[in-house]
């Protein structure tokens, strides 16, 4: 881990009161926590249970076969594939820019 200030490797400090790790660095001494990470942006599914979600609505399956396969309430899987879907957008407007294309086609589980 490096300090955000002056960018020199920072030793662990504790823990703070939410379970995170704190830092301090060596030269400027200010302490600090790491960015908690939130791929699901507040969702508490399971990494695991949401990629089977995903497989499942890739491979063409209903919403009401994903709910009684994986147990996870339908209103969860369609926020999931919203947030997903919205998340693929960000990354295809950032990755594929000046790209000519005359025509494209799609495959279901591109």
């Amino acid at each position: 881990m490096n300090c955000p200030d002056c960018q020199t490797k920072c030793r662990k400090y504790g823990k703070h009161r939410n379970g995170l790790t704190r830092y301090q660095c060596r030269r400027c001494e200010p302490t600090f926590t790491e960015e908690r990470t939130t791929p699901l942006e507040g969702m508490y599914t399971p990494l695991d249970r949401a990629d089977q979600v995903l497989s499942l609505l890739v491979e063409g399956c209903s919403i009401n076969t994903i709910e009684r396969v994986t147990g996870v309430h339908h209103g969860t899987i369609l926020k999931l594939l919203v947030l997903v879907g919205d998340k693929c957008e960000k990354l295809m407007g950032r990755v594929i820019v000046n790209v000519p294309a005359k025509d494209v086609q799609c495959d279901e589980i591109c």
